[in-house]
């Protein structure tokens, strides 16, 4: 009961954590400013606390300025992003949402607002015509600044985030950073001197929910593995769907099902489970988000090709270290070099067919698409080495197939020919 309650907290998040722990700091400060005001009231230190000082009424119109402002402020602030929310939703991509609540500008700026209402109002109720706390109204006032700051900064963000193209390379360098985190290293040599990697497992540990696989800790699970020397091998990749009672790891080792019980005590909490994508691990989740946009972008209802071009030439930006060293399974190794935890990844087959089939298929009678597409592939397979580059020959001829199926003029079959003339290595335009 009590981890069910610690999961569902954590998974809490987006405009409810950071606002409210911001709020809630920022109220705190009350006091302290309050106790500080009766401090300096006592102490030698008179005259610079007479500088602070004013009256009543000034005080109490400061306060209920700031503290009405700032929760008219608030409402305003929560209206547009879901005015936001609304246009992503219709006009972007609906999945873009959980970046936007997850956007620290968005959080920061509700939070503040809300504590500076918060502080002003405390500072109110403590305000009477013989008690007026010269510090803490300051602080209010310097509150009102920050919050005011914080406003310009966050309809700047605001505009930006309506912005396709920015969400867009947002996004790609997001996936490009976590392409580059799981490619294969050369200089890096796995050797399994205690384990056969052909072993069947000990046993299995199955799953105690549904849900995506969204978290792995590898330093947990590498501690464990070195603690009861066996090896942990995870079944699925980061992204995929797990049942009640699927299984989730194999445990490798001798006598590991004498210690069974010990070892799933061990293993519960290091693969995190979640109702919803969309994790930092999940390579799959950020392609198809870009995906999405350009799907939508490429739909009749919508027909803006020139956010689908942009979504392709993101896609081949973020491929481009995978495509130059290749990717690999995520194996951990103890400080003896030997393999403890193996994580299943994704290939370079993988990442292009996720990308590029879809897009394919739904840009079969758009030239102009077609032709962006086939300069993509052209751009990876020139930085691509021998094994890598069929996937891009194979994707090239699929599609100069696609768009044959589409009876296209001579003269628009031959450009796209000639287009992929470097990956086919076709010189003909007949055809």
């Amino acid at each position: 009961m009590i981890g069910r309650a610690l999961r569902q907290l954590g998974s809490v998040r987006g405009l409810i954590t950071v606002p409210g722990a911001l709020a809630l700091t920022l109220w705190a400060t009350a006091f302290i400013a309050l106790r500080l005001d009766r401090v300096l009231a006592q102490s030698d230190a008179i005259e610079l606390y007479l500088v602070l000082q004013t009256d009543y009424e000034t005080a109490v119109t400061i306060l209920s300025t700031i503290a009405g402002a700032a929760i008219t402020t608030l409402s305003l602030v929560y209206s547009l992003v879901l005015v936001v929310f609304t246009l992503a939703a219709g006009n972007i991509a609906p999945r873009l949402l959980r970046r936007f609540t997850g956007d620290r500008v968005n959080q920061v700026t509700a939070g503040v607002l809300g504590g500076t209402f918060l502080f002003s109002l405390t500072i109110l109720h403590q305000t009477g015509p013989n008690s007026v706390p010269g510090v803490s109204i300051a602080i209010a006032f310097c509150l009102a600044v920050i919050a005011v700051l914080q406003l310009i900064f966050f309809v700047h963000t605001v505009s930006r985030s309506v912005t396709i193209d920015e969400e867009i390379a947002a996004i790609s360098a997001q996936l490009e950073e976590r392409l580059t985190g799981i490619v294969a290293d050369n200089d890096d040599e796995f050797r399994d001197t205690s384990f056969d990697r052909g072993d069947a497992p000990a046993f299995e540990i199955t799953a105690a929910d549904n849900g995506y696989i969204v978290g792995i800790d590898e330093k947990r699970l590498t501690a464990l593995a070195d603690q009861f020397d066996v090896r942990v091998e995870i079944t699925d990749k980061p992204g995929t769907f797990i049942l009640r009672g699927q299984a989730l790891a194999g445990i490798v080792g001798d006598d590991g099902d004498d210690r069974r019980e010990a070892i799933e005590d061990a293993f519960a909490g290091s693969v995190t489970l979640a109702p919803v994508r969309g994790s930092v691990d999940d390579i799959e989740y950020a392609i198809s988000v870009l995906l999405e946009i350009a799907l939508r972008a490429l739909s009749p209802g919508v027909n803006d090709t020139f956010t689908a071009i942009a979504c392709v030439d993101r896609l081949s930006a973020a491929f481009v270290t995978p495509v130059y060293k290749g990717l690999r399974n995520r194996l951990i190794c103890d400080r003896d070099g030997i393999v403890r935890v193996s994580i299943p990844g994704l290939t370079v087959e993988d990442i292009v067919n996720t990308a590029f089939h879809p897009l394919r298929r739904a840009a079969a009678g758009n030239l102009l698409m077609l032709q962006n597409i086939a300069d993509a592939l052209i751009r990876l397979h020139d930085i691509a080495d021998e094994e890598v580059e069929p996937i891009f020959e194979h994707h090239a001829d699929l599609l100069m197939a696609s768009f044959e199926r589409t009876d296209p003029m001579d003269a628009d079959r031959d450009f796209l020919t000639e287009r992929l003339a470097p990956i086919l290595g076709r010189d003909d335009t007949t055809g």
